[in-house]
C-alpha cells in the first residue's frame, strides 16, 4: 500500500469525526521514546462545550473513540482509547480554578504487528498544590536496530522483536503559578528480545541486547507559561530533569540521564506564529540501547524515522512558522538541526542531521486548538511523512 493511499485513508477516517475531537496534552518527562507519549482523545459523541477538557465545568465525564495514524516506524496504526475526566474541588478561599484531572487507557495495533497498551493518569490536587502522574505501558514491538552511532549504514539493519513493560509515577509540588518541582520513579523491564538474523558486526558490545530492567529516580523542574498546552501562540515552556539508574534501585544498568527542553512562541500577528524548540537528552554510564537518545520521529528532525539513529546523547533545535490559511486550514514550514553522539569529539558538522519541510494543518476543535497534522520532511538521504494530531512542540 503506497504512502499516498495510506494518507488518504487516515484523512477519511479522521475527517469523519472532525467536529468531535478534544485533546489534553500530557507528556511523560524525559525524551526517551519508550516513556513519552502525547495523549489525545477523539470522542464518538460530541461533548457539550461545558464538558470540554479545558473548560470551567466541574462535571465528570467519559469519552471514547477509535483512531488511525501513519508513521514511518509503525506504518498504519489503528486503535482506540477511553478517558474519564473529573475535577477535584477547589478551596473556596482560593481563586485559581483547579484544572481537569483524567485517567486514560489506549490500545494500538499497527500493520507491522506492533501492539501497545497504555494506562495513564494526570491528577491535579485541590488548588493545584500538587500534580500526581502515573503511566503504565506494555508493548510487543517488532522494530529495526541499525547499530549505535550517527553514521550507521542502512545495510546494518537488524530486525528484532521485544516486549517491554513500563511503570512511571511522579509527584510535583507547585512553587508558584506555572512552576513545579517534583520527583519521578521510572521502571522498565525489556524482555523476549529476539533478533531475526543477528550479526556480530552490529551487535557486539551493545548493552541491553539480552533485555534487562531500568529502575531510576529523578528530579523534574518545570516552568510552563504557554497560553495553550495543545497549540501555544505565545509564552514559553522550560523543563529540566535528571534521573539516576543504579543497581541499588533494582536496575540492571547503571547510568544517569539529563533532559532539557525549551520552547518559545512568538505571535507575529495576522494569525502567524513563530515557534522554536531546543532539546537535549544526555546519558552518562552504560544505558541499554533501547533507552539511548534517538534522532528523528514526529517531534524533531521529522525527516528521519524514530529508530534510525541512536547513541548516548542527542542535541537538536528547530524553528517552525505557522500560518492560518482559511476556515480550519493552516500550513507550517519547519527546519531543524541535530544529531546523536557518544562524546563531543564524535559530533561532526559533516554528518549532522538536518530536516526541513512543510505541513498541512486542519483544526479539529477550535476551542481546544487541536490540529490534525500532516508533515513531509526532507533530510540527509532521508524523507518521511507523519500523519497524527497535535503540534510537534
Amino acid at each position: 500500500m503506497g504512502i499516498l493511499r495510506k494518507i488518504i485513508i487516515v484523512v477519511l477516517v479522521t475527517g469523519s469525526i472532525l467536529p468531535n475531537i478534544v485533546a489534553q496534552d500530557t507528556i511523560q518527562p524525559g525524551t526517551d521514546s519508550v516513556s513519552k507519549i502525547r495523549i489525545y482523545t477523539l470522542p464518538l459523541v460530541e461533548p457539550k462545550k461545558s464538558e470540554s477538557l479545558s473548560s470551567k465545568s466541574k462535571k465528570n465525564g467519559f469519552l471514547a473513540s477509535p483512531f488511525v495514524f501513519f508513521k514511518p516506524d509503525t506504518d498504519l496504526l489503528f486503535g482506540g482509547l477511553g478517558v474519564y475526566y473529573f475535577r477535584l474541588k477547589t478551596n473556596d478561599n482560593f481563586k485559581q480554578e483547579t484544572r481537569l484531572s483524567f485517567v486514560q487507557t489506549i490500545f494500538e495495533y499497527s500493520l507491522k504487528d506492533q501492539m501497545d497498551i497504555q494506562l495513564g493518569a494526570n491528577i491535579f490536587l485541590p488548588n493545584e498544590s500538587y500534580i500526581a502522574k502515573g503511566f503504565f505501558r506494555f508493548k510487543v514491538f517488532p522494530d529495526v536496530f541499525y547499530g549505535v552511532g550517527n553514521d550507521t549504514p542502512d545495510e546494518n539493519a537488524e530486525h528484532y522483536n521485544h516486549n517491554i513493560f513500563i511503570a512511571n509515577t511522579s509527584l510535583a509540588r507547585k512553587l508558584s503559578p506555572g512552576v513545579f518541582l517534583g520527583l519521578e520513579y521510572r521502571y522498565a523491564n525489556a524482555y523476549n528480545i529476539d533478533f531475526d538474523e543477528p550479526t556480530s558486526e552490529v551487535l557486539d558490545n551493545v548493552t541491553g541486547i539480552n533485555g534487562g530492567v531500568n529502575s531510576g529516580l529523578g528530579l523534574i523542574f518545570t516552568i510552563d507559561k504557554r497560553d495553550n498546552v495543545v497549540n501555544a501562540t505565545k509564552g514559553y515552556f522550560l523543563e529540566f530533569s535528571k534521573y539516576v539508574y543504579a543497581p541499588k534501585l533494582g536496575s540492571s544498568f547503571s547510568f544517569s540521564n539529563v533532559n532539557f527542553t525549551f520552547n518559545k512562541y512568538f505571535d507575529l500577528g495576522k494569525k502567524q506564529i513563530l515557534a522554536t524548540n531546543t532539546v537535549a537528552n544526555l546519558n552518562s554510564g552504560d544505558p541499554s540501547f533501547l533507552f539511548m537518545a534517538q534522532a528523528g520521529g514526529e517531534r524533531i528532525l521529522r525527516s528521519y524515522p524514530m529508530n534510525r539513529f541512536r547513541d548516548k546523547n542527542f542535541v537538536g533545535t528547530q524553528v517552525e512558522y505557522r500560518r492560518h490559511l482559511f476556515w480550519r486550514f493552516g500550513m507550517v514550514g519547519f527546519a531543524g538541526l541535530g544529531d546523536v553522539f557518544d562524546t563531543t569529539d564524535e559530533f561532526s558538522w559533516q554528518r549532522v542531521k538536518y530536516s526541513y519541510g512543510v505541513g498541512l494543518r486542519v483544526m479539529l476543535n477550535r476551542q481546544e486548538r487541536l490540529n490534525f497534522r500532516l508533515d513531509y520532511g526532507i533530510g540527509r538521504d532521508s524523507r518521511s511523512v507523519y500523519v497524527t494530531v497535535t503540534e510537534a512542540f
